[in-house]
C-alpha cells in the first residue's frame, strides 16, 4: 500500500511539474499546489474553474494561481466560516445519536418490564418505580438534547451569515466596494454564456485612470486613493442597471454590458469619459485645485464562441489604442476590422 501511495504521489508530483512547465510557471510552493491539486482532483471547485480556463485557452500565469491558491487552498475567513459549521453539525449530529441510544436503553427497559410482568404481579411496585426513575432520566435528557440542539441550530445559521459574509467579502474590492477581479472573472464566464445561448450582443469596457501615477506621485496615495473612488462612484451610479462594473486592478476597471449592441456601448463609455474630464478636483483640507481626472476606455464586443481571453485581449488592444491616441478618448475593436487589418 505505502508502495502504491508513494508512486501516486511521484505520478502527481510529475503532473505538476510539467503543468508549470508547460505554461511557463515558476516552481514556486503556490504553482506546485494548485496544479498538484489540480491532477489529484480532490478539489471539485478548483479543477472545474482551472478545466474551463483550459479550456478557453486563458493564459494560466501566476496571479491566477495565486487567485485559485487564496480561493481555494488557502485557509482564509470563508474556509474557517465552513470548517466550523462542519464541526458543529457534526456535534448536533452527534447528540442526535446520543438521543436515539438512550431511546433505545429505554426501549430494552420497558421490554425487560413487561417481561418482569408477564411473570407476576410479584416486584410490580419495583418495576414501575424504576420504569418512573427511567422515564424522568430520560425526559431530562431529552431536555437538554433540546437545549443543545437550539443552541447548534443558532451557531449554525450565525456562521452561514459569517460565510455568507466571508464570501461576499472575498469578491469585493475594499476600496471600491465594487465587484474585484475575482468576481469579474466569473461574472464575464457567466455572461459569456447567456451571450452564446440568447445571441444578444455582449460588450466590455476596459477603463483605465489617465497618468495616475503622476497623481500618486504628486498628491500622494491618500489622493490616488480618492481618485480611484471617484472613478468607482461614477461608474456604479452611471451604469445601466443590466450593467455589471468591477475594479479590474490597480486604477483600470472593467464594465460588462450585456443586450448592448456596439454603438451604444460607445455612447455610454463617450458619456462615461465626459462626465469625468469635466469634474474639477481639489484638495478638500485647503481647495487646493488637483485638476480634471480623465479615462480611457477601450471596447469590444464578444464574438459567440470566442475564446474569453481573446475577447480580454482585444478590449484591451482598444484600451491601449486610446492611450497610444492620446489618452481621454474611447476606442472601439471590431472583431471584423481587426481580422481585416491581420490579414492585410
Amino acid at each position: 500500500m505505502q508502495d502504491s501511495a508513494s508512486g501516486d504521489a511521484a505520478a502527481l508530483c510529475a503532473a505538476a511539474l510539467e503543468s508549470m512547465r508547460q505554461h511557463a510557471l515558476p516552481p514556486t510552493p503556490v504553482n506546485y499546489a494548485v496544479w498538484f491539486e489540480f491532477h489529484a482532483g480532490r478539489n471539485a471547485g478548483l479543477r472545474r474553474v482551472l478545466s474551463v480556463a483550459l479550456s478557453n485557452r486563458r493564459a494560466i500565469d501566476s496571479y491566477m494561481m495565486a487567485e485559485l491558491h487564496e480561493l481555494f487552498l488557502a485557509d482564509g475567513a470563508e474556509r474557517q466560516a465552513a470548517r466550523e459549521a462542519r464541526v458543529a453539525m457534526r456535534a448536533a449530529a452527534e447528540r442526535i445519536l446520543e438521543a436515539g441510544a438512550d431511546a433505545a436503553r429505554y426501549g430494552d427497559r420497558l421490554n425487560a418490564a413487561a417481561v418482569g410482568m408477564e411473570a407476576g404481579a410479584q416486584g410490580l411496585a419495583t418495576l414501575i418505580a424504576e420504569l418512573a426513575a427511567e422515564t424522568a432520566a430520560l425526559s431530562v435528557r431529552s431536555a437538554r438534547l433540546g437545549e443543545e440542539l437550539n443552541a447548534s441550530g443558532e451557531r449554525i445559521a450565525e456562521l452561514e451569515r459569517q460565510l455568507a459574509a466571508a464570501h461576499q467579502a472575498s469578491l469585493t474590492d475594499a476600496l471600491t466596494t465594487l465587484p474585484n477581479r475575482r468576481a469579474f472573472d466569473s461574472m464575464v464566464l457567466e455572461h459569456a454564456g447567456r451571450a452564446m445561448n440568447s445571441g444578444e450582443a455582449l460588450c466590455l469596457l476596459m477603463i483605465d485612470i489617465d497618468h495616475f501615477k503622476r497623481v500618486n506621485d504628486a498628491w500622494g496615495h491618500a489622493v490616488g486613493d480618492a481618485v480611484i473612488r471617484l472613478v468607482a462612484a461614477t461608474l456604479a451610479q452611471t451604469r445601466p442597471d443590466a450593467a455589471r462594473a468591477a475594479r479590474y486592478g490597480g486604477e483600470e476597471f472593467a464594465l460588462l454590458m450585456p443586450a448592448t449592441p456596439l454603438p451604444d456601448a460607445a455612447a455610454h463609455g463617450e458619456r462615461l469619459r465626459a462626465m469625468l474630464a469635466a469634474r474639477r478636483i481639489s484638495l478638500r483640507a485647503n481647495a487646493e485645485p488637483i485638476g480634471s481626472i480623465t479615462v480611457s476606455v477601450g471596447i469590444a464586443r464578444y464574438e459567440p464562441g470566442e475564446a474569453i481571453d481573446r475577447w480580454i485581449e482585444r478590449a484591451d488592444a482598444a484600451l491601449y489604442g486610446a492611450k497610444r491616441d492620446g489618452r481621454n478618448r474611447v476606442v472601439v475593436l471590431e472583431a471584423a476590422a481587426e481580422a481585416l487589418a491581420a490579414a492585410s
